[in-house]
């Protein structure tokens, strides 16, 4: 009895001592459960129906890619670049003198002197401008006859006399694939009637109605933005402004500062004139933003796919984006697919750190590789700027060039590098846009084409495989990986040869992978269709 009283007094019986852990343990499964809880109540895959908003979005750290130096070089005198140069910009400018080409025919064979306008020549006997003379084609109820170089007006007259490989590039894409396609929309347009309805339901658009210093600086129509609010900071800005941009739909977020020589020397939106404008000084800074499209449909390009998701989704985000730094003060503009650009896309995404420019011309992330639509806000809104980053592209797309084998125009260089490739003083990889301009026009379904987007291998969901294969490939100098995974891509998952995207007869217009079910109109419409076949006539 006294034993068991001096137990007693020297601690806790064995009784005791099980109770007392079993209530610690417990109480240690209820903080694990709990802390467990919070944890997933966190996780970004737990918001039901917002699981892509929020800044996990943009997982990879780019303070450990900051580049060495700026990407993109200058290699002589900078400019910006002209209307004509683009294929999309000099399209008005061909219809423009076409129809002055189409009214001087008729005046001609009428046996009339060709009047004074059309070109800078002076008039000339009809003989020297008949289409015996010329070369050119008759009009008649299908094609357009293509003008020929000299009958050009002025920018077109001087750039068709630099660049005659783009002059049969546009006659080619005016006197045989317009036509060509609309007989081909005629017979397989059927076909593509859920891709069509699914672009087109994507397509919203605002148009800026004002210049710069009008619309920059009123939110809607008529209310003035108000005096500029202070922020703590430039990082507290800039931290701010990229975590609502994230919320406000984008997948990635980049800051830096303006470059004249990038935005475009004519077209300013909203402006009476449409020539060479100057840069408004309250651009000051560039936000840079952009959205995946959406994964199941981007692999049934180019035929069954469309940019219209990525690109309108990027858009409402801009808006909502230059409304908010409005409501705080600073004038904006939005820069998107939707709504327009005044300046060019790529090199403003390579300095804000979003990613590297790649072989097909275009930008790859970490994130999402080439499978991204960007748009902008130019503010005077003072924030932090990112870097740009360096995180293996470049090496990479020197020795892969897939975009390039599979490109049914030809459009992308198999160049080793992109020595040489210099546009407007700047050295970067660079395509010929007018062929690629032109495969757009004989493609069906969703505008477009976006093959080289797609069959990028950098183009990819992110899994631990493709994780760990684009670390692996990061640190080889050898470039064995690189070749090791190009080849594992074209044996393990084999696309179509790039002739067969073409129209028939020369391919099927066939896309890199099937469209996903909902996009398949024999399995819900009830409609008669001819699907593309290589041979068809």
């Amino acid at each position: 009895m006294s034993q068991k009283n001096s137990n007693k007094d020297n601690g806790v019986s064995r009784r005791e001592f099980l109770k007392i852990g079993g209530a610690v343990a417990a109480g240690l499964q209820v903080g694990a459960v709990a802390g467990a809880g919070l944890a997933a109540g966190k996780d970004p895959s737990s918001l039901t129906g917002w699981q892509h908003l929020g800044d996990n979005t943009q997982f990879v750290n780019r303070a450990r890619l900051v580049a060495r130096e700026m990407p993109i070089k200058k290699v002589g005198s900078q400019r910006r670049p002209e209307m004509w140069e683009s294929p999309f910009g000099r399209q008005s400018l061909i219809m423009r003198d076409m129809m002055q080409y189409r009214r001087m025919l008729g005046s001609v064979n009428a046996g009339d002197e060709r009047k004074d306008g059309l070109g800078s020549k002076p008039s000339l006997p009809e003989k020297e401008t008949s289409p015996e003379t010329t070369g050119a084609i008759q009009p008649d109820n299908k094609r357009m006859n293509f003008p020929p170089p000299e009958a050009f007006s002025e920018p077109m007259l001087t750039y068709y006399r630099d660049n005659p490989d783009h002059y049969e590039l546009d006659r080619y894409r005016i006197e045989e694939i317009m036509p060509k396609r609309r007989e081909d929309e005629a017979k397989y347009g059927d076909y593509y009637t859920l891709i069509n309805a699914w672009s087109d339901s994507w397509e919203t658009g605002e148009r800026i109605t004002e210049p710069p210093e009008e619309s920059d600086f009123k939110i809607g129509r008529r209310r003035r933005i108000g005096k500029p609010v202070p922020f703590k900071s430039k990082t507290h800005a800039a931290e701010l402004i990229k975590k609502v941009t994230h919320h406000f739909g984008a997948s990635m977020v980049g800051i830096t500062t303006i470059e004249p020589e990038w935005c475009y020397n004519y077209g300013l939106r909203g402006s009476s004139e449409r020539g060479s404008y100057e840069v408004p000084k309250h651009w000051k800074y560039v936000i840079a933003f952009g959205v995946p499209h959406q994964w199941e449909q981007v692999n049934s390009n180019p035929s069954c796919g469309t940019s219209f998701d990525a690109y309108s989704r990027i858009s409402i985000a801009a808006r909502r984006l230059e409304t908010f730094i409005k409501s705080l003060g600073y004038p904006a503009r939005r820069h998107s697919p939707m709504d327009g650009y005044d300046l060019i896309a790529v090199p403003y995404l390579v300095k804000a750190g979003l990613g590297e420019q790649g072989r097909h011309g275009i930008v790859i992330t970490p994130e999402t590789g080439s499978n991204f639509r960007a748009a902008f806000v130019t503010t005077s809104l003072p924030m932090e700027i990112d870097q740009p980053i360096e995180f293996g592209v470049k090496e990479f797309c020197e020795r892969c060039k897939i975009c390039a084998e599979i490109c049914p125009s030809g459009s992308i260089s198999f160049a080793k590098n992109n020595e040489g490739m210099n546009t407007r003083g700047y050295r970067h990889w660079e395509i010929n846009r007018t062929s690629c301009y032109n495969f757009w026009m004989q493609s069906m379904g969703g505008l477009g084409c976006r093959l080289c987007l797609i069959a990028c291998p950098y183009s990819r969901k992110n899994n631990w495989v493709h994780r760990l294969t684009r670390n692996i490939d990061k640190a080889d100098p050898t470039g064995l990986t690189t070749r090791g995974l190009t080849a594992m891509q074209k044996k393990l998952f084999e696309a179509p040869e790039a002739h067969e995207f073409l129209p028939p007869p020369d391919g099927h217009f066939a896309n890199f992978r099937e469209a996903p079910d909902w996009l398949q109109v024999r399995k819900y419409l009830d409609i008669d269709v001819i699907e593309p076949k290589a041979g068809d006539k």
